[in-house]
């Protein structure tokens, strides 16, 4: 049975807002910051991120383009005193929809390594 175009885009958003729940109780902490990366497979060039939260684990960017899931860096960001120098990899990216339903941006999950 094919899905008509209607219903794949209603399952579409669905699973975009299921994903955009919050996975956790807690342990997000509220930044503000630039987040420079040098990608592994762009060494010569470095990109910049706004920074949007800081877990234990990594940082939540948003990001004009989309970040393939398992792409490798290394990032630079200073979070008031602490200056932050890890590799990373990109666990998640999502699109973020503005209220006429086309992507307005991205937001991705770095993990720090």
């Amino acid at each position: 049975m094919e899905l008509s175009h209607s219903i794949r885009a209603a399952m579409r958003r669905a699973t975009e807002l299921a994903l955009a729940e919050e996975r956790r109780g807690g342990g997000r902490h509220p930044v503000s910051c630039v987040v420079a990366v040098t990608w592994h497979h762009e060494p010569h060039r470095k990109a910049t991120y706004e920074g949007l939260d800081l877990s234990e684990s990594g940082i939540r960017v948003t990001s004009p383009l989309i970040l393939p899931e398992g792409m490798t860096g290394r990032a630079v960001f200073e979070v008031g005193s602490i200056v932050f120098d890890r590799a990373v990899v990109i666990s998640w990216c999502r699109a973020i929809r503005d209220s006429g339903g086309r992507i307005d941006r991205w937001e991705a999950g770095l993990r720090l390594l």
